[in-house]
């Protein structure tokens, strides 16, 4: 894997408060966190993927599936917290490689990565990650979900109110994570079918808490 760190701002003094990890420590930040998702995802090969810091193309994170590219986009200083929530997202898109099929249920695939990055946040033992975690899943406005619904792909706050809903029943069967690959080659046209297929596909241990997810989704 091939890692860039440019144009980081230092903050002084505030090290201990944000976590802040200095830039020999981006690579192993990186590194333990793939090999904490490859061990959920039931993944151990990586030939050809980069992490680059900061985007040059816009100031977010992204994955583009073509060239196994990750941009991470940190900024004002290098906080621990940050790249993980941001990698661990990008590392959920990564392995399911090219994504849900269906456009209109891409906002699912979207809220499966929003999960990971809260997921591995609070797997960590640092009780600083699971503060960042709190601050952003505080006051989310709940919505009502439909299982013949579609939902805008990037609503953060919608997306981040089901990876609440979804947060527990992951935490509880945290091997589920092995299934989430299985969704990119399911051609469905609402989150219900979507859901049955996955259940279909998905191994006997799993299939009750794929249960537990469809009963989110009335």
């Amino acid at each position: 894997m091939n890692f860039e760190l440019k144009e980081f701002t230092n903050i002084p003094n505030c090290y201990h408060s944000f976590n802040v990890v200095n830039e020999s420590q981006f690579e192993s930040t990186c590194e333990n966190l793939i090999k904490e998702m490859s061990f959920f995802f039931k993944r151990s090969s990586f030939e050809g993927l980069k992490i680059l810091n900061p985007n040059p193309i816009e100031k977010i994170p992204q994955y583009f599936s073509s060239n196994n590219l990750i941009y991470l986009n940190v900024r004002d200083g290098i906080r621990e917290s940050q790249i993980i929530y941001q990698l661990a997202h990008e590392m959920c898109h990564y392995f399911m490689s090219t994504g849900i099929k269906n456009d209109e249920l891409k906002y699912f695939e979207e809220t499966l990565c929003d999960l990971s990055s809260h997921f591995f946040l609070r797997n960590k033992p640092q009780k600083i990650h699971k503060v960042y975690d709190d601050e952003a899943l505080m006051n989310i406005t709940e919505i009502d979900l439909s299982s013949s619904t579609s939902y805008d792909r990037y609503n953060r706050e919608q997306n981040t109110y089901i990876a609440k809903l979804l947060l527990p029943i992951f935490e509880k069967n945290p091997s589920l994570w092995s299934e989430v690959p299985k969704l990119a080659n399911i051609e469905a046209s609402t989150i219900g079918k979507l859901l049955d297929l996955w259940k279909n596909k998905a191994t006997s241990e799993h299939k009750k808490a794929i249960q537990e997810i469809q009963n989110i989704f009335k």
